[in-house]
């Protein structure tokens, strides 16, 4: 984005493309999840994700910071403008993988909405106090799968749930790539610490979890690397510089901590995976094939 863009359009529009582009994908287990119960709470879940990013939407409406409505920012956006976080584009894969992502994401997210709950900006508050209360139930859904996934007696699911949880960190870290004017947002307190704050905590959290059901080596495992990303506007070419690469994660003591800073740039600034445009063509399909219908 320009980096004339109110800051707290870039963190509303951050908030709310990881929900909608993440609700997307888990609607895609709807008929398909392993029973008709887990069918129900997928789908219910990612209705309440794509009505969170509603309600961050319409608050960069109300707000002022943009002339387009929900509907515009929800699907008559480029993708270059979404800034969801790659880990949310990424397709389904198996029952392990979707699990191990639920369960980065949820806690990831529970830390982030905690450091926006005393936001000055009164109308994020507000709208961040209604998301955590909804937030409440996809968390304990997540806690649940990770319990039953990791320690219960069956050793391929464990193994497949590691499978996806390895598969998922590097980009789960990723969720706290620091935005585009953070500083201004921490210094006029609408955000209260910083996203590499956020990261100390998440990842003391989860490397907590793990241990206890003695998965910590995912976290041993992952070195940073630099994913793949593709341009979208820009015209970059894969695998430079550019791209993003995230902290490594590391124990010190007796705890988890991050090691170095973020190098590059990724879903904050509009750079997505081979997955997104996809995702974004068909998501985005009806509403530009017929533009300014109402229904």
């Amino acid at each position: 984005m320009s980096a004339s863009v109110d800051p707290r359009l870039t963190l509303v529009l951050a908030l709310a493309d990881d929900e909608l582009i993440l609700g997307h994908r888990h609607s895609e287990w709807t008929g398909w999840a392993p029973h008709i119960e887990e069918d129900l709470a997928f789908s219910s879940i990612a209705q309440d994700e794509i009505a969170h990013a509603r309600l961050l939407y319409r608050l960069a409406r109300d707000g002022g910071l943009t002339d387009r409505d929900e509907d515009a920012l929800a699907l008559g956006r480029e993708p270059a403008e979404y800034l969801n976080a790659v880990l949310c584009e990424r397709p389904n894969r198996d029952w392990g993988y979707t699990s191990a992502r639920q369960f980065l994401y949820d806690t990831a997210d529970a830390v982030r909405l905690d450091a926006l709950a005393g936001s000055k900006w009164q109308d994020l508050a507000d709208v961040v106090k209604v998301v955590q209360l909804e937030e409440k139930y996809p968390l304990d859904h997540a806690q649940v799968w990770f319990q039953r996934l990791a320690a219960g007696p069956s050793l391929t699911a464990r193994e497949r749930f590691a499978e996806g949880l390895m598969a998922a960190i590097g980009e789960a870290i990723e969720l706290f790539e620091p935005l585009p004017g953070e500083e201004q947002l921490i210094d006029e307190s609408i955000l209260s610490r910083s996203s590499e704050d956020m990261l100390t905590e998440w990842l003391g959290g989860v490397g907590e979890q793990l241990e206890s059901v003695s998965l910590d080596y995912v976290l041993e495992r992952h070195g940073g690397a630099m994913g793949e990303m593709v341009p979208t506007s820009s015209g970059d070419i894969p695998g430079q510089p550019e791209d993003l690469a995230p902290p490594a994660a590391v124990r010190q003591g007796s705890r988890w901590v991050h090691q170095g800073g973020f190098a590059g740039a990724g879903g904050r600034r509009g750079r997505h995976s081979e997955d997104f445009l996809p995702l974004w063509d068909e998501m985005t399909m009806l509403y530009r094939t017929h533009p300014g219908a109402k229904w």
